[in-house]
């Protein structure tokens, strides 16, 4: 074990900043003002007159340096300064004005005769095993009032269950180079150990994902860590515009810090649809294209041709596998990042017969959607010998994800114009909208 020991190094300062918790805002304008004081002279104390211990004005949130000058007080010598009486700040520290109060700073004290020395030493314990740290991490004595500096030394790469945090006295959590002070009793240190849990993140149960679908770390509990960006997934038609956490059911946005949990976190991605100008190439001229826009999984009416070609007849506009005609509705499918949505015009020699009219909903061909269509679509799926469908019913019944037949998904889309949700003119539409209108 102690060869073990030689391969310790200092990946605490690691930590240090993050669980100081700087910040400096990048505008301070909102932001209360917070006056730090140091009150030497209710202690009877003096300051040399070529030392300046103004009081300091700053943001809340903000930091200072801690300024040169010690005061002077017969019998005693000074080692800093302290707000709480535990942590200590000396010459060239750094402070931070947390408070949203005035901060008070006092000079810590130490009697001139006090000879009695109390021990400042270091615990390590692994797998019920105590360490020998007494080469890295030597017990040392020292003066009531005198100033400790917490080590950086590490031992994480012990445990593979938890990540070492800076160290305890068992009451309060210091950082790797903070400074506590000694007051009239021994002090052991023990490495202040931070359970690790899993953070995963998730598309989520959505569709027409590219690529990975979910990522998975580990992050110890009460630490900062940054959410994931918003290109973390690649989803065909989609952007993440954020992040649900299951642990509080808040949204977060990309990059946000997030402070670590005692416990497993699931993020889940919240997609939002993107909006494409559909191109639609009339022919090899850049400048005859038509443009229409719309948001993924909304339908848009294709347009009619603006050119004309010699002894030719314009038959529709062609998708993948599929020819739509003009003004007939095109539900947008998304594409992946940095691709467009082109549907080409088909030119053809003889004239194209005229499209079947469809009526979106109209299963019993009544030329009305009511809630009639919804239940003849029912009673068809429940029971098909006795309640029918004609050819033409089941084509117009098959307004939701057109193409998979006729479902009760048709059926409860139907009862969504029913009570006004949306309307005719909407249909066709996919799951993914119908979903939408249950929440």
């Amino acid at each position: 074990m102690k060869k073990l020991l030689k391969k310790l190094t200092a990946t605490a300062s690691v930590c240090l900043l993050a669980t100081c918790g700087v910040s400096i805002p990048a505008s301070s304008t909102d932001l209360l003002e917070v006056t730090i004081i140091f009150d030497y002279e209710s202690d009877g104390a003096t300051l040399d007159e070529k030392y300046d211990l103004h009081p300091i004005t700053v943001s809340q949130g903000m930091a200072i340096t801690i300024p040169e000058g010690l005061p002077k007080r017969e019998g005693f010598y000074c080692s800093g300064w302290t707000n709480d009486d535990i942590h200590a700040y000396t010459e060239g520290d750094v402070f931070l004005a947390k408070s949203d109060e005035n901060i008070v700073l006092k000079p810590i004290w130490g009697e001139d005769n006090n000879k009695e020395k109390h021990t400042v030493s270091y615990k390590v314990e692994i797998n019920n095993e105590i360490l020998d740290t007494s080469k890295s991490l030597p017990d040392r004595t020292y003066y009531e009032g005198q100033v400790v500096t917490v080590p950086l030394e590490s031992f994480t790469m012990y445990r593979n269950d938890a990540a070492q945090l800076g160290w305890t006295d068992g009451v309060t959590e210091f950082s790797g180079l903070e400074k506590f002070i000694v007051h009239d009793h021994d002090v052991t240190l023990t490495p202040n150990w931070k359970n690790k849990y899993k953070i995963t993140y998730t598309v989520g149960d959505v569709d027409r994902i590219v690529g990975m679908s979910f990522v998975e770390m580990e992050q110890p509990e009460s630490l900062p860590t940054d959410i994931k960006a918003n290109d973390t997934f690649s989803r065909k038609g989609f952007s993440i515009s954020g992040w649900l956490c299951d642990a509080d059911n808040q949204e977060y946005k990309a990059r946000a810090s997030y402070i670590m949990p005692s416990q497993d976190v699931t993020f889940t991605a919240i997609w939002t649809p993107k909006e494409y100008n559909v191109v639609f190439k009339q022919d090899g001229k850049s400048s005859n294209n038509l443009k229409v826009k719309g948001l993924t999984d909304t339908a848009i009416t294709t347009p009619e041709p603006t050119i004309t070609k010699d002894d030719k007849y314009f038959a529709g506009w062609k998708y993948e596998d599929k020819i739509y005609p003009a003004n007939s509705s095109f539900v947008i499918p998304g594409a992946i990042a940095g691709a467009g949505i082109v549907l080409e015009a088909v030119w053809t020699d003889e004239m194209p017969t005229a499209p079947e009219t469809i009526v979106f909903g109209d299963s019993d061909e009544s030329g009305d959607v009511n809630i009639n269509d919804a239940v003849l679509i029912m009673q068809s799926i429940a029971n098909p010998d006795k309640y029918s469908i004609s050819e033409q019913g089941q084509k117009n019944a098959d307004l939701v994800d057109t193409g998979d037949g006729v479902t009760n998904s048709d059926a409860l889309a139907i009862q969504y114009i029913e009570s006004r949700t949306i309307t005719s003119e909407d249909f066709p539409i996919t799951s993914a909208q119908l979903d939408s209108l249950a929440e």
